[in-house]
């Protein structure tokens, strides 16, 4: 088998596996959550104006009150629910395909690399 069409299965098999499924379903549930489509369209609406007024002279306290207006927006879609599992459901992906990854490695290099601190004095040798 052709290591592409390999690393193609591998893809589906992490897709199909349940960390992908939930990581896409997660994803999904966040791009149709209605407060985060208006809140990401008002951060939007936001920055563009920010970006419209620099390099003029509209005044600090408009700009100060827009650049406030996008720190909450940003910090209001963070404590949401909905984010919060999204975002723990692609550190997940992210730390499958890491593991992945380094399973990989370890094969072609013969050297692990599993539970590698970069700290030598900790490792028992990899090289």
């Amino acid at each position: 088998m052709e290591v592409m069409e390999m690393a193609r299965l591998l893809g589906l098999a992490i897709k199909e596996d349940e960390i992908g499924k939930r990581a896409q379903a997660c994803k999904e549930a966040y791009e149709q959550d209605e407060r985060i489509i208006k809140l990401t369209t008002e951060f939007d609406v936001q920055q563009k104006a920010l970006a419209a007024l620099m390099g003029e002279d509209h005044g600090n306290n408009l700009i100060s009150s827009i650049q406030n207006r996008i720190t909450e927006i940003y910090e209001e879609v963070l404590a949401t629910d909905v984010y919060k599992n999204y975002e723990k459901a692609q550190n997940e992906l992210n730390d499958l395909i890491t593991r992945v990854n380094n399973t990989m490695m370890a094969q072609i290099t013969g050297q692990s690399t599993e539970g590698c601190t970069h700290d030598c004095s900790t490792c028992g040798g990899c090289h």
